[in-house]
Formats: structure tokens, C-alpha cells, sequence
């Protein structure tokens, strides 16, 4: 291959969709177009959305246009990367005048299926219970070292009281891990509450420790602020990682241990949080802040354990529970909708390739590359596709009201449909977001975590 190759591999892309059998060159653009639509966390920011949503967004397509500026690497188009292909003897147009893998191709293409598949493995693992329980541990013992470490050379309090803390964490994990692994979860859970009022006590027995100290004038004073807002804000960005992962797989197999971490991690959130506001004022030589931050915190996570007791108690005394609408994620609405989303983007984009105006037209196309049968590369590894049949006709002016609302389109005779300026202005930038895109590991645990769970 020559050294213009595209980000994603585009190339490998088009190769893999090219596995199933010979495709023009507007069904590979089509593909692409549904792959991109199908990415909840690639879509463009709309107004009204939740600040989370935007700034998940926004650092998405961030991180993206970096990768592409330092690579420069980026997608020319889906008929530049054919001839790229072509003349790498991969690709050939046939007698239909569709594009169809060379026999080098094919063997090719087989490869990067199977990569991908086992990508899709590899992600499907690490959502796993006993696999998120692991993750977590070494995370954790991870984090334990940095912040006591240090704490000990900066002379922080609350960066010392934390890394006890995430020590305590790791002991924690480490049983959660063999609790899970030998199916003694119940026992687990109770651990984890357990360690979770020691963590209340502990910080507001430190918050009010350090408040009198300060009171009296015997508060020592922190020698390296900076680098306590540095290890703090890793630690934050790791608590938030650990969040989500633990309440997504906990709140997917119904798993209050892993629910009952979330919670934890959530906490260290904000303990984090307080660390780094404490460090900001003492820089200025107020030291007390901090300890009052630390008693908002340490009772708002005597409050969280005392409800995850409950549900202990309860689930211990054999009660159904169902964990999926109490312990909901900030991002969750935006994942859920994400098929709606799909749906909208191809109404707009099939108005823009001029392809149909009117209501059956439309809905037509919407049954044509949304079935379930419809192969799209990496997505259909990933089981990040539409699974389930969806009703377009009943549903039609549900999925076309926002796109009316947001006046990307307009129904200028009955159920006749065109795209406005606006609607060309965001499909061209819809589209232009495809030459920003790769595929990691971590990207496809994201879109594992989209998968369609009503099949």
C-alpha cells in the first residue's frame, strides 16, 4: 500500500464492505454514510443538548482532527480510495461497472474481517463482569501509588487521605474480582458498602480534623500544589473512566456490586475534586476550604452507602431489582436514541443525493439500509447495527418533526420534503466528519456499549 493511506483504514473499510460481493460506487458511499450515522458519539451537536453530550461530542471530534493533523491521513473521498485500491491491485471495476476484490484483495479483505471480529471479541470481553472487576483493580492499585507517592512529597493531607483511600479501593477490588470469579457477589456487594462508610468516616473525620488545625493555626502547609492538581486530575479522569464502565456493565447484567463500585468511583470524583480546590486556595494561603469541601463530601457518600445497604438488604432478602432506571448514566439518553439519531441523519442525506422528496420514498429508503440483513463494515462486527424491524410508516412524523423543528428541512407540498440551507450546511458537515475517524479499542467498546440489546 502507498503511504497516502486513509485514517480508519477508509480503505480497509470499502475492502471489508466489498467482502460481501461487488458494490457500486453509491452503495459504498451509502455505507459509509450509515457507518458514520451509527456512531452516537461522532454525531454533530445539536441545540438543547445536555453539556455532557456536547462535551463528549466536541472532544471527540477534537482528539480525531488531531490524530488526522499529525497523520496526515485523512479520507479524499470514497472514489479517490478506490483508485488507490485499484492501483494496488486490490480492487477492479467489472463488466456491471461495480467495484469486486482481485483474489489478492479477497485474502486481504478475510484479514481485516477477521481483525475486526476479533476486536469485536476483545470489546465484548472487557464488558464483562469479572473483566471489569480486574480492570478495576489494577487501576486502582495503580492509582493508590501515584496519589500516596505523591502525597508523601508534596505534604498533601487530603492527596495522602486519598491514596489510603484508593488503597483501601484496591483491597476492595481485589475481593470484588474473586467474589465475582467465585460467584460469592452477595458477599462482595457488602465489602463494598463497608469500605464505603469507612470512606465516609474517614473523610469527614480528616475534614474536621484539618478544619480545627486550621482554626488553630497548626495547619501544615502543602509544598507542591501543582503537582497535587496534576495527580488529582488524573485520578479524576480515571474515576470518571471507572464510572461509566462499572455502572454500564453493572446496570447490563444487573450487577449491584459492580452498581455499588460506580458509586465509589463517583465519589472519588468529587473527593478529587476537593483535593485540587484545596490545593488552588492554599496556593493563595487559605487552608480551610478544602475541609469543608471534604464534609459535603464525605456525608453525601455516608448517604450513597447507606441506600446501596438497602438495596443490598433487600436484593440479600431475594427482592427482584432491577437497576436499569435507578442508577441511569448521564450519557444514556444519548446512547438510547442513538437509532433515531441514524434515522434522521439518512432522511436528510438521502434529501441531499437528491435520491427522494416524498413520504414513501423515504420511507422506502429508511426499510432498504436499515435492515437488520444490511451489512456495514466494523458495525455489523460489533452488533452496533439496527437489529430489530422498526415501523417508518407509523413512525414518520415522529422522526421528521425535530428535523423540522431544528428547520434542516421543509414540507413545501403534502409530504413533500427538501432540505434547507441549513440542512445543506450540517449534511456537508455531517459528512465532512468521516475523513476525522479511526477505530481503536477504545472506540469500539464505546460502540459495543451502543449495541441493540432488543434482539
Amino acid at each position: 500500500m502507498n503511504d497516502n493511506k486513509s485514517v480508519l483504514g477508509y480503505d480497509k473499510f470499502l475492502m471489508m464492505a466489498l467482502h460481501k460481493g461487488p458494490l457500486s460506487l453509491d452503495e459504498l458511499w451509502e455505507k459509509s454514510i450509515l457507518f458514520l450515522s451509527l456512531i452516537w458519539y461522532q454525531q454533530l451537536p445539536e441545540k438543547g443538548q445536555p453539556l455532557a453530550e456536547r462535551l463528549l461530542f466536541t472532544l471527540s471530534h477534537m482528539r480525531s482532527q488531531l490524530e488526522d493533523g499529525i497523520t496526515h491521513e485523512a479520507s479524499q473521498g470514497t472514489e479517490e480510495e478506490m483508485n488507490k485500491l485499484i492501483d494496488d491491485g486490490w480492487v477492479k471495476l467489472n463488466d456491471d461497472n461495480k467495484y469486486e476484490l482481485t483474489a489478492e484483495g479477497l485474502n486481504k479483505s478475510e484479514e481485516y474481517v477477521k481483525n475486526m471480529k476479533k476486536e469485536a471479541a476483545t470489546a465484548d470481553k472487557e464488558l464483562k463482569p469479572s473483566t471489569t472487576a480486574k480492570n478495576t483493580t489494577f487501576l486502582d492499585a495503580f492509582l493508590a501509588v501515584l496519589k500516596l507517592g505523591s502525597g508523601l512529597i508534596s505534604g498533601s493531607m487530603g492527596l495522602i487521605a486519598d491514596g489510603t483511600d484508593a488503597t483501601m479501593d484496591t483491597v476492595e477490588a481485589i475481593l470484588v474480582w474473586l467474589g465475582i470469579k467465585y460467584h460469592r457477589e452477595n458477599l462482595s456487594t457488602f465489602l463494598v458498602i463497608f469500605g464505603l462508610f469507612i470512606a465516609a468516616v474517614s473523610v469527614l473525620f480528616d475534614s474536621v480534623t484539618h478544619l480545627l488545625a486550621t482554626l488553630a493555626g497548626h495547619a501544615a502547609p502543602m509544598t507542591l500544589p501543582y503537582l497535587v492538581i496534576g495527580v488529582e486530575g488524573i485520578a479524576i479522569l480515571a474515576a470518571v473512566f471507572l464510572f461509566y464502565y462499572q455502572r454500564y456493565v453493572g446496570k447490563v447484567t444487573n450487577s449491584l456490586t459492580l452498581i455499588s463500585q460506580s458509586v465509589d468511583s463517583k465519589n472519588h470524583i468529587f473527593i478529587g475534586t476537593s483535593v485540587i480546590i484545596g490545593a488552588i486556595f492554599a496556593i493563595y494561603g487559605v487552608y480551610f476550604v478544602d475541609a469543608l469541601i471534604g464534609l459535603i463530601v464525605g456525608s453525601n457518600i455516608f448517604k450513597d452507602a447507606v441506600g446501596l445497604l438497602r438495596e443490598a438488604i433487600s436484593a440479600q432478602k431475594g427482592d427482584e431489582a432491577d437497576y436499569s432506571e435507578e442508577y441511569k448514566l448521564p450519557l444514556e439518553k444519548c446512547w438510547e436514541e442513538n437509532q433515531l439519531v441514524a434515522f434522521r441523519n439518512w432522511i436528510l442525506y438521502t434529501l441531499w443525493a437528491k435520491e427522494s422528496k416524498t413520504r414513501p420514498e423515504i420511507v422506502k429508503s429508511l426499510e432498504r439500509v436499515f435492515h437488520p440483513d444490511n451489512y456495514i463494515p466494523v458495525l455489523s462486527e460489533l452488533k452496533a447495527t439496527c437489529n430489530g424491524h422498526y415501523d417508518f410508516e407509523g413512525q414518520f412524523d415522529d422522526l421528521i418533526h425535530p428535523l423540522k423543528e431544528h428547520e434542516l428541512l421543509i414540507e413545501e407540498i403534502k409530504e413533500e420534503y427538501y432540505l434547507t440551507e441549513d440542512g445543506e450546511k450540517h449534511m456537508k458537515k455531517f459528512i465532512t466528519n468521516f475523513k476525522y475517524y479511526d477505530v481503536h479499542e477504545s472506540d469500539a467498546i464505546l460502540l459495543a456499549m451502543a449495541q441493540d440489546k432488543k434482539k
